[in-house]
């Protein structure tokens, strides 16, 4: 009797072993699809962010040019005014009036300019909107990769625990062949 009953008591230990396995055998796979998951996340995000940097990247060097863009509308100013000695002169010689060409142009240099810091303007405001999005991006990068991590170490614990029930499985099913063993000798 007494046998029988160790032989039962390692039998519910090797079905309880079999049933751990089985719950470690779905959460792999579980933690795999979501670490899969973690992982193509991940790839989005580095993607996004790299897309964000170099736009920031490009709108600097758009308002870096800022300057080279004031420079050459001061130098059409410049010319204008020498267009405008140089064509007063020709006019004194002449019975035509004298027209004043920065008098003709100055709306439309006006608006140029207005133009002009009113883009640059813009793209500021982009970029500081591009900024702030790959510093979003960044934490979210971080904690993709921190989810990641998560994931392994639930992983490695897992496999872990699923070592231990195939170890108490192995012993279960020793324990039964011993006590069938020592039943059928009684017997």
């Amino acid at each position: 009797m007494d046998n029988e009953y160790y032989y039962n008591q390692a039998r519910n230990r090797y079905y309880d072993a079999c049933s751990g396995i089985n719950y470690c055998e779905n959460r792999a796979n579980e933690l795999a699809r979501d670490k899969n998951q973690a992982i193509a996340d991940l790839n989005d995000l580095n993607a996004q962010l790299a897309r964000h940097r170099q736009a920031s990247y490009d709108l600097g060097g758009v308002i870096a040019q800022e300057d080279d863009l004031t420079e050459s509308l001061d130098t059409v100013a410049g010319d204008m005014d020498e267009a405008t000695e140089n064509f007063s002169g020709m006019a004194e010689s002449s019975d035509t009036p004298a027209v004043n060409i920065n008098e003709v142009f100055s709306d439309e240099m006006t608006r140029t300019r207005s133009v002009l810091t009113t883009a640059m303007s813009d793209f500021r405001t982009k970029k500081t909107a591009v900024d702030n999005r790959i510093t979003e991006l960044e934490a979210a990068v971080r904690d993709a990769e921190l989810r990641i991590a998560d994931i392994e170490q639930a992983m490695r614990i897992n496999e872990a625990d699923a070592s231990s029930w195939r170890s108490t499985k192995y012993n279960a099913s020793m324990d039964m062949e011993y006590y069938r063993r020592r039943m059928d000798e009684e017997d």
